[in-house]
Parts: C-alpha cells; sequence; structure tokens
C-alpha cells in the first residue's frame, strides 16, 4: 500500500460507513482497512477541530483518544502568542501533535517528545506532509531522570499538557494526579528553560493551580461554543507573584474562528475582582439588554469587573448575568433583547406557554434546574426566545424573556 493508494481510498470513501468496510475489507487486499479506517474517522472529527488537518487527506490519525484528548486548532493558534523570535522549544507531552504543530509556526526550532511509538511515527509523518520541518521528534517518556539529563538552558520554552486519565481511563483534574505530576517536577523544567507554559483541566480550581505553582507568571482561560475548553499558565523562573496579582486572561474563541481573529479578551486580576463594588439593579431597572458572559469569564472569577467596565449592573450579587440600555459590542459574551419580565408565580406559569410555546430556558441561582423549570413552564427548544430564570436584588423570583441580537465580535483587550 503507497500512501497515495491510502490518501485516494480515504478521500473515495470518506462518508462510508467504517463498520461495511471492515466487513467486507477482502475487496480491497492492497489497502491496511485498520490505517484507513482510523484515517477516515480520524478526518471526520478534524473536520471541524482541525480544518487545516482535515485538508490534508494524506495525514495519518492513530487511536482516537490522542484525537479527543488533543487541542483545537483555535485553541492550539492562541498558544503562539507564548512564542518569541528564535525560540527553541519542546513539548514534553506530544501526543497527536496538535500544539506542537501550532508553535513550530513561530518557534526557531521545536523537540516534540512522545513515549508512545505509535504516536511518533505518526506524529514524523504528519509534520513532513504539514510542512513542519522544524521539528525533532523524540520517542521519550517524561521522567525526573530523563529531565535531569538535558543540559540547563537547553530551551527557552516548554510546553506541558499533561495527561488527565488515570489508569483506569477516569478523568481526573489535580495536577497532582495528571501524568506527568508537574508539581514536582517545576524546578527542573525551569532548569532547562525560563518559560513553562502548562496547559490544566478545564474543570481545575485557578486559586487552587496557582497555589501548586509559586512561579505562575499568567492565566489563560480558553473558552467557545459555550464552554470552558482550557487554562493555561505561564511559569516564568525567579518569579514569585501573590497570587491575587497574577494577570487572567479570559478569552472567548468565537464560534467557527480558527485564525484567532476573533477572539475576545477581559484582562483581570483576582485583587481587583475583589476590590470591585458594583451596582445591583432593582427588579424595576431589569430592561433593556441581558449580557451573559463568556464561560471563561465565569471560570477567571470575573463577577463584577464587567458591570464597572461595560457600564451596566449586575441582576443581583449571586446572578452573573448583567442589564444595560444599549448594545455593547465588545462585551465578553453574548447579550439579547428584553421582551418582558415576568413573576415566577402560578398566573405566570399558566400564561407563559401560551405566548412562548418554544424558548430556550436557563435556571441561575433559582430553586430548580433548568431542566425542572422547562418541564414546569411545558415549552419545546427554541433558540428564537430564551427565558432566564433568576433571583432579583430584593430576592424575588423572576423570569426573564428576551431575543437573540446580532453580535458582531472583534478582538479586544480589556
Amino acid at each position: 500500500m503507497t500512501d497515495q493508494e491510502l490518501k485516494e481510498f480515504i478521500l473515495r470513501h470518506e462518508t462510508d460507513s467504517t463498520a461495511m468496510l471492515m466487513l467486507h475489507r477482502d475487496r480491497w487486499p492492497s489497502i491496511d482497512m485498520q490505517v484507513a479506517v482510523r484515517c477516515i474517522q480520524g478526518r471526520a472529527k478534524a473536520r471541524n477541530k482541525l480544518p487545516v488537518w482535515y485538508a490534508k487527506p494524506g495525514l495519518l490519525y492513530p487511536q482516537s483518544l490522542s484525537l479527543e484528548q488533543c487541542s483545537s486548532q483555535a485553541t492550539a493558534l492562541y498558544k503562539q502568542r507564548f512564542v518569541r523570535e528564535g525560540d527553541r522549544a519542546a513539548d514534553l507531552t506530544g501526543g497527536l501533535g496538535v500544539d506542537t504543530w501550532s508553535l513550530a509556526h513561530a518557534a526557531a526550532s521545536i523537540d516534540y517528545f512522545e513515549r508512545s511509538e505509535e504516536l511518533c511515527a505518526c506524529a514524523r509523518h504528519n509534520f513532513h506532509i504539514l510542512g513542519r520541518d522544524n521539528i525533532t521528534v523524540h520517542t521519550s517518556e517524561i521522567s525526573r531522570e530523563m529531565l535531569q539529563g538535558i543540559p540547563s538552558g537547553s530551551y527557552s520554552l516548554i510546553y506541558l499538557d499533561p495527561a488527565r486519565r488515570n489508569k483506569g481511563g477516569g478523568r481526573v483534574y489535580s495536577l497532582k494526579d495528571c501524568e506527568p505530576d508537574i508539581t514536582g517536577l517545576r524546578q527542573e523544567l525551569l532548569r532547562i528553560a525560563p518559560r513553562i507554559l502548562l496547559k490544566a483541566s478545564p474543570m481545575a480550581d485557578i486559586s487552587v493551580l496557582l497555589s501548586q505553582l509559586p512561579e505562575a507568571a499568567e492565566v489563560h482561560i480558553l473558552s467557545s461554543d459555550n464552554e470552558c475548553k482550557e487554562v493555561l499558565v505561564l511559569m516564568l523562573r525567579n518569579i514569585s507573584l501573590p497570587a491575587e496579582e497574577i494577570p487572567i486572561v479570559a478569552a472567548d474563541l468565537q464560534s467557527g474562528d480558527n485564525s484567532g481573529e476573533g477572539t475576545e479578551e477581559f484582562h483581570f486580576t483576582l485583587r481587583e475582582e475583589r476590590e470591585t463594588v458594583a451596582d445591583m439593579a432593582a427588579p424595576s431597572e431589569i430592561s433593556g439588554f441581558l449580557f451573559e458572559p463568556s464561560p471563561a469569564l465565569l471560570k477567571g472569577g470575573a463577577f463584577k469587573l464587567p458591570a464597572i467596565r461595560f457600564g451596566l449592573k449586575k441582576i443581583s450579587a449571586s446572578t452573573h448575568f448583567y442589564i444595560g440600555h444599549a448594545p455593547v459590542e465588545l462585551f465578553p459574551g453574548k447579550f439579547r433583547r428584553i421582551l418582558e419580565v415576568l413573576p415566577f408565580h402560578k398566573a405566570a406559569i399558566r400564561d407563559f406557554r401560551k405566548k412562548y410555546p418554544a424558548c430556550s430556558v436557563t435556571a441561575r441561582n433559582f430553586p430548580m434546574t433548568s431542566e425542572e423549570l422547562r418541564r414546569r413552564l411545558g415549552t419545546s427548544e427554541s433558540d428564537t426566545f430564551r427565558v432566564l430564570a433568576t433571583t432579583a436584588s430584593d430576592n424575588s423570583r423572576v423570569l426573564i424573556v428576551s431575543a437573540a441580537m446580532p453580535h458582531v465580535s472583534r478582538r479586544i483587550s480589556c
């Protein structure tokens, strides 16, 4: 089987059932069907997650877990901002190689380390097809002994994405439970390179993360498609900042934008958030536009600062939605026009379905879940209207009905 034969077979059959291809594999004796099927399945996942990779039908895809756990194209490209001109970088947890590929666009050279020989073989093949010939692939497992064998100052930047699954395949979130355990290797890593970029679990507690990484200098929280995707920590040699003064960047990577140009950023520190006093909207003031912050902003703990910076009011201290009288195109999140505000009582519930038979239902700071409220209201799903059930500043329960507005995204720094 030549590479050209495999490529042509994949393109010809990429919409076919892979189960049927395996069942009738004898019809194509020259094709390694297991490889072909993995590539077809991998391309299906890469179509939206890694469009640049999808455009290269000659790429090889190993086990599906590596593709599921790898960075998306958008989050991988975001990491290029950490690379300086002339950097010699290393990715110590290579995996599928998406982050290595992205960093290689900006670095002078990068060493890819991975313990799986299969992944290394795929990486060598793929990096060549992708035109990244400044990457050197090493089959090696990261350990203290391995790191001690690397001379001091060998790299200017090291990137790590520790495995967040235990031996039984279950997910883990604490840095100490990941493999390798970075908390015990910090000093060795910083001996080798002055800058370490660590990708942590999107479920990680930011305050706990900072307590485990005394050399943390920046935190970047990435979200897209209404979900927190990655938490990145930049560590610097010979630096020690109080956790409250470490810059945090909440970055919302706009859906469908794989270039990073539409990224909305909100810069803050935990001290700024703690010292901020935001105005609360009285129930009678809930009108105009409803603003919902991005998941990255909420993950970072910026609850009051958006109100101050964008001239908005919070619905209540524990309800992290905001009210404004005009659209704010640079707001890091979504906004919708408020149609009406209804008290949450039997009469309003009885009439609600007649007026809004289909809508999106969200409950926040409310004594029932979104699904429970949906059943109570008796509505079907639709994005045309949205109802936010929440608790107002006077502790009354309200239903805020809103409609979508066009949202023009821009790259910002607040």
